[in-house]
């Protein structure tokens, strides 16, 4: 299962990490991963296009997104990004967990 975990405060994204496999098929074949790792890839790479020092991420074995700049449109594709999770998350609910907290 993958298991995301959303960090906020007073409604700005602050951390976004993830860990696991959707175990939906095998490594290679499994449409969840491959979702997944699309709208993470996708969004990571628009944010670092419009600014470089946005955010940090870092991807091993997790996936560690740091929030930096805490501007509009970083906090605005983040918050896309845990939309699509949800999304992803409402059609493959064996799959994906995603736990959101609040700071404020």
């Amino acid at each position: 299962m993958i298991k995301v975990k959303v960090v906020k405060k007073d409604d700005i994204i602050e951390s976004i990490s993830a860990h696991g496999h959707a175990n939906y098929d095998e490594y290679g074949k499994d449409i969840v991963c491959a979702s997944f790792s699309t709208m993470l890839i996708t969004t990571i790479n628009a944010i670092l296009d419009i600014d470089i020092d946005a955010i940090s991420y870092t991807d091993s074995n997790d996936l560690n997104i740091i929030n930096i700049k805490k501007d509009n449109i970083t906090n605005s594709l983040l918050k896309t990004l845990v939309n699509m999770i949800h999304e992803l998350r409402d059609n493959y609910d064996k799959n994906i967990i995603i736990k959101e907290e609040d700071h404020d």
